[in-house]
C-alpha cells in the first residue's frame, strides 16, 4: 500500500479496498460476512475493513478435517452459500470471485460469502447478457469457460459454476485442479483437404475436471448438482433459486436426517468421554480436597495455640499500658504544680497590673466581637425568613395552578418515554405521540427497549435492542416519517439508559448491558457530532428518570435497590461536559419521600410524580423540590408508580401509564 505498483493503480491504491466496502455497506444477510465499518490506523493511516468474527475459512476446514465431511454438513455448507448467491443474484450483483478461500464458516457448519472486492453489479443489455467487461478477476481454478474467453461476456450464472467446483471440493476435501483447457489435434486443412494441419480444440468443463468428479460416489445426491452447474454453456445451468430450492429439497430427505442423527450420536458420545475424565478429575480433587483439609485442621490447631499466647501477651501489654498511663498522669500532676510555683513567684505588683490592663484589652474586643455576632446573626435570620417566604409562595402557587383533568388511554402499555415532548413507547417497537388530545401512532423504530429523547428537534431513540444486536449502540432520528442514523452511534452499547438533551449537548447515562447496570456516562456534541466520556454516575443502574432543571441534570435511580430508591442526584450539565471520566461531581441532594418516581420540569420546577410510599404503596403526589426539601403540590387521581410524565405547550403536565394504572392518562394544567 505504501509503494503501489505504477499504473493507473498508482492514483487510486484503495480503489478495491473503496469498492468492497461501498458493495458491503449495501448487503446485509444471514449467509454474507457481516459489514461492522471502517477505520484508519494510527500509525500507517492505511484503511482498515471491519467485519464479524468467523472460525476458519472453508479450504482450511476441508484440509484440516481428518475424515469425510459428514453428508448433512455437506448440504447444509452447499445450501448457505446457494442462498447468498440468491440474495446477490436477485439484487443484480455478481461476487466474481466465489472460492473455498471466500467461504468462512462458524462452528464447522454454518457458511457465510466473503470477499466482495471483484464484485460487480449487474448491467444487462438486450441479449439477456453483461456488456462486455474486463477479464475476471476470479481465481481461474473456479472460473467458467465464457469468463476466460477475450473479450468475456457473462452473467450471474458464472458464479453458479464456481459454486458447483466448491461441490466437488467439499464432498471430495481435494482441491479440484483441472487440465489444460485445450488438446492439439490434427485435422484436414479446410482449404486443402489433402493436407494436415494441428488445432486447438476446447475440452468440456466436466471432462477437464473428471479425475475429481468420479471420486464422488454415484448414488451420492449433490453429484447431479455438480453436473448441472459445470455446463460449459450458461443458458444450461441452473439458476441461484433452483439450487436453494433442490437442496432445500435435500435436507428434508431420509439420508439427510440419518446423517443428522448420527452426528449427533457422535456428539453425544465424545461428550459423555469428556464427562467421565471430567469424573476423574473431580475424584482426584477430592482426594487432594481431602489432603488440604487435614493440613488445614493442624494449622487451625497450631492458629488456636498461638492465639492463646497472643491473647497471654495482650493482657500482659495491657497491665503495662496502664502503669505508663498512671505514671504518665503523675508527671502530669508534677508539672502544673510545678507552672503554679512559678506563677507565684513571678507575680508581682506591676506584673498584676500590666495583666490587668490586658485583661480588660480583652474584654473590650470581645464585647466588640459578641455585639458584631449578634447583628451578623439577624442579617442572616432575615435571609433566612426571606427564603422561606419565597419557598412558601412558590408552594402556595404551585398548589394553587395545578388542576387535573382525564386524558384517553394509551393505546398500549407504555415504558418509556421523552420527558420534554409528549412520545411514548411500549416494550416492542411501536411509538406514539399525544397531540391534540389524540393518540397517534408513528412507524415502528429500528430497535425496542430504547429510551426516547427529543436532540435537535428531532424525535430520537436511543440504545435498545435490534434484530441483529442483544444491545445496539445505534441512535435513530425520526425524520421526513422514516428512521434513520442520523448521530453517529454511542460508544458504549446498552438498552434503556437515562437520556437528556440541552445546549447542543445530548447525555446519555447507565443502562444495562449484560446482566449488569452501568455507570457509564457519554455525551454527544450535536454540532460536532463527537462522543466524549464524562464522570460516571454515583451508583449503577439500568432504570432511572433523567430530567434537567435550572442548568442541573438531575437523576433518580427507579430500581429496586433498597439503599438507593430514594436518591436524588445533580451536577451542573456545563460542569458535566468539563469534567473528566475520574472526577466525581455529582451531588446527592434530599432524599425524596417516595420511591419509583418519575422526574419532570415544570415552568422551571423540578417535580416528582407518583411512586411508593414507605408502605409501598402507590401514591397520587406531586412533589416540588424547594431549596433543600420536598414539598407536596398537588395530586393526580389515580395512585401509580413507574409511571411516565412529559411537559406539552404551555407548560401543561401529562402523566401517563404506570403500575397501578397502566394506560391510565391525564394532564395537570395552569
Amino acid at each position: 500500500m505504501t509503494t503501489p505498483d505504477p499504473g493507473k493503480e498508482h492514483r487510486h491504491p484503495f480503489r478495491r479496498f473503496e469498492t468492497e466496502c461501498a458493495f458491503l455497506s449495501r448487503i446485509n444477510h444471514p449467509n454474507i460476512v457481516q459489514y461492522l465499518g471502517t477505520y484508519r490506523d494510527p500509525d500507517t493511516n492505511a484503511p482498515v475493513l471491519l467485519m464479524e468474527l468467523m472460525d476458519e475459512s472453508l479450504t482450511h476446514f476441508l484440509e484440516s478435517s481428518p475424515e469425510d465431511i459428514p453428508y448433512h454438513i455437506q448440504v447444509n455448507l452447499a445450501y448457505d452459500i446457494a442462498q447468498a448467491l440468491a440474495f446477490l443474484h436477485s439484487n443484480g450483483i455478481i461476487h466474481r470471485d466465489l472460492s473455498s478461500n471466500n467461504v468462512l464458516l462458524i462452528a464447522g457448519s454454518h457458511a457465510k460469502v466473503t470477499d466482495f472486492g471483484m464484485s460487480k453489479f449487474t448491467d444487462i443489455n438486450i441479449t439477456g447478457r453483461l456488456a462486455t467487461m474486463t477479464t475476471c478477476p476470479g481465481t481461474p481454478t473456479f472460473m467458467s469457460p465464457e469468463a476466460l474467453n477475450e473479450p468475456p461476456v457473462y452473467t450471474d450464472k458464472l458464479d453458479n459454476f464456481s459454486f458447483g467446483v466448491l461441490i466437488v471440493q467439499i464432498t471430495t476435501r481435494q482441491f479440484p485442479k483441472p487440465t489444460d483447457r485445450f488438446v492439439n489435434v490434427q485435422i484436414p486443412d479446410p482449404r486443402s483437404p489433402i493436407h494436415i494441419v494441428e488445432a486447438k480444440l476446447p475440452i468440456p468443463e466436466q471432462d477437464r475436471r473428471q479425475a475429481h468428479i468420479s471420486l464422488i460416489e454415484p448414488t451420492h445426491p449433490l453429484l447431479p448438482i455438480v453436473h448441472h452447474c459445470l455446463k460449459d454453456r450458461d443458458v444450461e445451468r441452473p439458476s441461484s433459486q433452483l439450487l436453494c430450492q433442490t437442496l432445500d429439497a435435500l435436507k428434508r430427505t431420509g439420508k439427510y436426517q440419518e446423517s443428522s442423527q448420527q452426528d449427533l450420536l457422535q456428539i453425544i458420545r465424545e461428550k459423555d468421554e469428556q464427562l467421565a475424565t471430567k469424573d476423574e478429575q473431580i475424584r482426584a480433587n477430592q482426594d487432594i480436597i481431602t489432603e488440604n483439609q487435614e493440613t488445614i485442621t493442624y494449622k487451625n490447631e497450631e492458629l488456636h495455640t498461638k492465639d492463646i499466647e497472643n491473647g497471654q501477651f495482650t493482657t500482659r501489654l495491657g497491665q503495662a499500658t496502664q502503669e505508663i498511663q498512671t505514671l504518665q498522669h503523675e508527671a502530669e500532676a508534677r508539672e502544673r504544680q510545678l507552672r503554679r510555683l512559678n506563677q507565684e513567684l513571678q507575680s508581682s505588683d506591676e506584673n498584676t497590673a500590666a495583666l490587668q490592663q490586658a485583661i480588660n484589652q480583652r474584654d473590650r474586643k470581645v464585647t466588640q466581637l459578641r455585639q458584631t455576632l449578634a447583628s451578623k446573626n439577624e442579617v442572616i435570620y432575615d435571609l433566612s425568613t426571606q427564603m422561606h417566604q419565597v419557598a412558601l409562595q412558590d408552594e402556595i402557587q404551585a398548589q394553587a395552578t395545578m388542576k387535573l383533568e382525564s386524558l384517553p388511554d394509551a393505546p398500549d402499555d407504555m415504558r418509556h418515554g421523552s420527558s420534554d415532548k409528549a412520545y411514548f413507547n411500549n416494550e416492542n417497537k411501536a411509538v406514539y405521540e399525544f397531540s391534540n388530545n389524540k393518540w397517534h401512532k408513528l412507524p415502528p423504530c429500528p430497535n425496542n427497549h430504547v429510551t426516547l429523547v427529543s436532540a435537535d428537534n428531532m424525535l430520537t431513540t436511543v440504545g435498545g435492542r435490534s434484530d441483529t444486536q442483544f444491545y445496539s449502540n445505534k441512535l435513530y432520528s425520526y425524520i421526513n416519517n422514516k428512521w434513520i442514523e442520523h448521530f453517529p452511534p454511542m460508544p458504549t452499547r446498552r438498552r434503556v439508559p437515562g437520556t437528556v438533551y440541552a445546549n447542543n449537548t445530548l447525555v446519555v447515562a447507565g443502562g444495562y448491558f449484560y446482566a449488569k447496570s452501568l455507570t457509564t456516562v457519554e455525551i454527544l456534541n450535536t454540532a460536532n457530532m463527537q462522543w466524549s466520556i464524562a464522570s460516571s454516575l454515583p451508583v449503577p443502574t439500568d432504570e432511572l428518570s433523567t430530567t434537567i432543571c435550572g442548568g442541573y441534570v438531575y437523576i433518580h435511580p427507579r430500581a429496586r435497590d433498597d439503599q438507593e430508591k430514594y436518591s436524588v442526584y445533580m451536577c451542573l450539565l456545563r460542569q458535566l461536559t468539563q469534567s473528566q471520566p475520574s472526577s466525581a461531581i455529582w451531588e446527592k441532594i434530599a432524599h425524596l419521600p417516595v420511591s419509583r418516581s418519575f422526574l419532570v420540569t415544570v415552568n422551571g420546577h423540578l417535580l416528582a410524580v407518583g411512586g411508593l410510599d414507605s408502605n409501598r404503596d402507590n401514591t397520587k403526589d406531586i412533589i416540588q423540590l424547594n431549596m433543600t426539601s420536598w414539598t407536596v403540590v398537588s395530586q393526580i387521581s389515580t395512585p401509580r408508580s413507574l409511571c411516565l410524565a412529559a411537559v406539552l405547550p404551555g407548560n401543561e403536565l401529562i402523566v401517563v401509564g404506570g403500575f397501578g394504572a397502566p394506560r391510565k392518562c391525564e394532564i395537570a394544567s395552569a
